[in-house]
């Protein structure tokens, strides 16, 4: 059996144009979550903007309050199937997040990051001939 207690409204959740969100996706926009334009999100994606507070062991963590922070997801992302994004978080545009990735602290742009915690295993970009092409 499943139970659901609300207690507090939250920030909410912003998706922009032409973002494609996948199959079983949990976002939690108590904190708020901003996700831009022509993202793609694959399936099984959690995205938290809220953690619980548990720093005093003799009071029950469920009565310690939350702590709230927002997460930005900018404008061409790709963040791939089974990854979690934490409170707080900011991710660059055009950056990609790998399967299976647990994402702790900010994305720069155009940056590929994967692993748990995710680290930086790669970076977009142009690359041309003499010709420009």
């Amino acid at each position: 059996m499943a139970t659901a207690v609300i207690r507090e409204q939250g920030v909410g959740v912003e998706v922009g144009d032409d973002t494609s969100i996948g199959r079983s996706n949990i976002i939690w926009g108590q904190g708020g979550v901003k996700i831009g334009a022509n993202c793609l999100l694959g399936p099984d994606v959690s995205i938290f903007s809220e953690n619980h507070v548990y720093a005093d062991p003799r009071v029950p963590i469920r009565l310690q309050g939350n702590h709230r922070a927002g997460v930005t997801i900018e404008d061409d992302c790709w963040i791939g199937a089974g990854s979690t994004i934490l409170a707080g978080v900011v991710i660059g545009r055009g950056s990609v997040i790998a399967a299976g990735s647990v994402v702790t602290k900010a994305v720069d742009a155009n940056t590929v990051v994967a692993g748990v915690p995710a680290r930086i295993i790669g970076q977009r970009s142009l690359k041309t001939d003499s010709l420009g092409i």
